[in-house]
């Protein structure tokens, strides 16, 4: 053997899996395509929104929970500021539509606090927004803003210290299950594991049979930077990270922790990819200009002109919900992916609850919602594709 658990991807979530195996078992070993954070991976783009209150689902409270923890002690072991809740997380939507109604109910499932700010009181404590007549605000106390290339880094260096070994600009060409082992095949050589987890996000299709891969889709998401005219009234102490749902806009963004710039996205929807050799990664002039427009409309304290772009990748799954779990056709891999655009933020309770089935053998409560047998009596719906803006 060359090693217990192999994990094939060290971004988002493979970093994460990584760290916390190495904490419980010897011979973990890594392979990135890429390098560690490559900006060619969906870690780019340097921050994402944490948040606790959260309208998807009651389901991923626990994963959350356990995150925010794990973020903590990633600030701890690394003395930078990984997770930063210093000003909470805000939503914006219309009071009218399904998005405040699921907000609240999921909150009060999770007992998770939010705040509730009326359309007067949230265009008086946050002008940086133009809003609509119909929109308030959700003030989430525990949310915050994540560094995703100093989390992805910092997970890496405690999983090395803890003994696992990490294997840069190494391509996975095939996976062959065995009967006691799984075989890997890196770049012309081949390597023995007891097991193996595919956490290599967008290219995670790529390694699994048809029964799996055809629930999965490729997205093309789109971020920009734009320029603030009063950089304070963006910084991390007066601008909390956002989430716009309202009438016909969807747009979320991070303050200037660059002290000059504000990154949105979410303005164009993310387009479905059929090869990842064919994805472009620069931003077409009518998407630039999309993107502008929104801008010149909502964030009235901002060049509406972009100053940097760029298009990231990312792996759907058609319900929305990522795949953890077993693949019953390749006896002792383990499938981590599919986040649809939201892993980030539960990444490191993810990898936590993976590394504990991969050890104990036993399943775990709190990823049991995202097992990928949900979809061996289900047929593809192509209404499910463009509810995920994904036709």
């Amino acid at each position: 053997m060359d090693g217990k658990i192999a994990v094939i991807g060290l971004g988002t979530i493979g970093s994460m899996i990584l760290w916390r195996s190495s904490l419980r078992t010897e011979g973990v070993v890594g392979f990135e395509q890429f390098h560690p954070a490559s900006d060619n991976t969906a870690v780019g783009g340097d921050t994402r929104m944490f948040r606790m209150a959260y309208r998807e689902g009651a389901e991923f409270s626990r994963l959350l929970a356990k995150s925010e923890e794990l973020w903590k002690e990633l600030n701890e072991v690394s003395g930078q500021t990984v997770l930063d809740q210093s000003n909470g997380a805000l939503t914006i939507s219309s009071d009218r539509g399904d998005y405040i109604e699921q907000f609240t109910q999921s909150a009060s499932q999770t007992e998770n606090p939010y705040e509730r700010l009326a359309h007067d009181r949230l265009e008086q404590t946050y002008p940086q927004h133009r809003l609509l007549p119909t929109d308030i605000g959700l003030f989430d106390p525990r949310g915050g803003l994540l560094r995703t290339d100093l989390a992805v880094l910092t997970a890496i260096e405690q999983a090395k210290a803890n003994g696992a070994r990490v294997h840069a600009s190494a391509q996975i060409d095939q996976i062959i299950p065995h009967e006691n082992h799984v075989e890997i095949e890196v770049d012309g050589k081949r390597l023995k594991f007891e097991k193996v987890v595919i956490a290599a996000g967008a290219w995670s299709r790529n390694l699994l049979p048809e029964r799996y891969s055809k629930w999965l889709k490729t997205g093309r998401i789109l971020l920009t930077w734009y320029a603030t005219k009063h950089p304070k009234e963006f910084s991390a102490e007066a601008f909390p990270a956002f989430m716009r749902d309202s009438t016909d806009l969807h747009m979320w963004g991070a303050p200037a922790i660059d002290g000059s710039t504000v990154k949105l996205g979410g303005i164009v929807p993310p387009q479905e990819i059929l090869r990842m050799s064919e994805m472009d990664r620069n931003l077409s002039p009518e998407e630039i200009n999309t993107c502008n427009l929104a801008v010149e409309q909502f964030m009235p304290g901002l060049y509406p002109t972009c100053v940097r772009s760029k298009a990231y990748p990312d792996l759907y799954s058609m319900d929305n919900n990522p795949l953890i779990g077993w693949v019953d056709e390749m006896p002792g891999v383990y499938l981590a992916t599919g986040f649809s655009g939201k892993g980030f933020k539960m990444a490191s309770g993810v990898g936590e609850s993976v590394a504990s089935e991969l050890s104990s053998g036993q399943p775990n409560e709190n990823i049991a919602f995202a097992n990928p047998s949900r979809f061996h009596t289900r047929k593809p719906s192509g209404h499910d594709w463009e509810r995920l803006n994904l036709a």
